[in-house]
């Protein structure tokens, strides 16, 4: 303790001890109307015991042991010895007399024995269970985010324990879900890398191929410095989107439109590329369907999600994309292995592919789905797929509200 902590409590005990000094002077004049002699012991032994008090206070305040059970054994211990003192004292100035201070010797040593027992029973749980704070705490400190108190207590000591396993939990939690980032980071960066490489990779071995003049085909060369060209510019657009969507920045403007349109628009836009795959494409829709949309986004998660269902429809498949304009859904169904039931909720994840060679070899980079599922968030939609055999992803969009302008 501190000198000036010293300082404040000697003044402090020095004004209480003042105040009990003239409290019982006070009683002392009621009850024994004592002589003027009497009254001097009286002063003189109060003041005693007050500067014995006092002094003694300060000294275990100084120089108090580390141990608890120590601390309580002699804050017990010293009442009764300030008691004892005052008895002794009493005895000498004949105010008590010889049998009286015989009597009340054995109650007090008999009342300490009992305390000093009750006190040990007590602090000795307390102190064991402080010891096992102490020990987690180091625990922790050491990196053991499996330490916990286990205390079971009902008091302010209960409470501490509380705290700390409850502090221990969110640290743990926290670390846990920095690894998961860690890890979500290191796979994002690896996918990235191969789903970029892989189509630049190509196109200077396409590029190599027509400088030197080795193509024998130098139009189909071409073509495939073209489709790597397309695949480049849609993983940076898809990262850009969903780095947008990510952040919150992503204008997305939702208001009353028919969707029809944009199915057909959209069936219209990929024909070639499904025809190229033999694939067939075609639609189930009624005359008019309105929703709370975004037409050029819709436009997008829609070539998003029927890509993804040719690219994994067999040969000689069918995608059809069916639209209920009551619920304001649109599914969208291939022929293809489908979704493994283990594996719907992660589709919708960045960088997420069942069937890594599959899809590597198809050119997706796993980034499709992502992106629509934050675009239909963020007009107020949901979208989901459902387990195969025979992929299906379903759009649900928000009913038009009051006030939207129509589009």
């Amino acid at each position: 303790m501190g000198r000036s902590r010293l300082i404040r409590l000697a003044i402090a005990l020095g004004v209480l001890a003042t105040l009990a000094g003239l409290a019982s002077m006070l009683t002392s004049e009621i009850v024994m109307a004592p002589t003027t002699g009497e009254r001097n012991t009286l002063i003189a032994l109060m003041a005693v015991l007050g500067a014995v008090a006092v002094g003694g206070t300060l000294a275990m305040r100084a120089f108090a042991p580390r141990s608890l059970t120590r601390r309580m054994f002699l804050s017990v211990v010293s009442g009764p010895i300030v008691v004892a003192i005052a008895i002794a004292a009493g005895s000498r100035t004949m105010i008590i007399k010889d049998n009286d201070i015989r009597f009340l010797l054995i109650l007090l040593a008999f009342a300490t024995v009992l305390a000093v027992g009750v006190v040990y029973t007590l602090a000795q749980p307390l102190s064991d269970d402080l010891a096992r704070l102490t020990d987690v705490a180091r625990r922790v400190g050491r990196g053991d985010l499996d330490a916990r108190t286990e205390l079971k207590r009902m008091d302010e000591v209960g409470e501490l324990a509380e705290a700390i396993d409850s502090m221990v939990e969110e640290i743990a939690s926290s670390r846990a879900a920095r690894d998961a980032s860690e890890h979500e980071r290191s796979i994002t960066m690896a996918s990235l890398s191969h789903d970029a490489r892989t189509p630049l990779t190509s196109m200077r071995l396409a590029t190599e191929a027509l400088i030197d003049g080795v193509a024998v085909d130098p139009e189909r060369y071409l073509r495939t410095i073209a489709a790597d060209i397309d695949a480049v510019d849609t993983l940076i657009s898809d990262l850009f989107t969903l780095g947008q969507l990510e952040a919150g920045r992503l204008e997305v403007t939702a208001y009353e439109a028919d969707i029809v349109p944009v199915v057909h628009d959209v069936i219209e836009g990929l024909t070639l590329i499904a025809h190229h795959r033999d694939v067939q494409l075609d639609a189930t829709a009624p005359d008019r369907c309105t929703a709370s949309a975004d037409v050029d986004q819709l436009h997008r998660v829609l070539t998003n999600v029927v890509s993804n269902a040719v690219r994994h429809s067999p040969n000689g498949g069918t995608v059809h994309i069916e639209v209920d304009g009551d619920r304001r859904q649109i599914s969208v169904v291939d022929e293809g292995p489908g979704f493994p039931p283990d594996f719907v909720d992660e589709a919708f994840q960045p960088f997420r592919r069942h069937d890594e060679a599959r899809e590597r070899a198809s050119g997706g980079a796993g980034l499709g789905l992502a992106v629509s599922k934050g675009i239909i968030d963020a007009l107020g939609g949901r979208i989901w797929a459902d387990p195969g055999p025979g992929g299906r992803v379903t759009i649900e969009l928000a009913a038009s509200t009051s006030g939207v302008a129509p589009h």
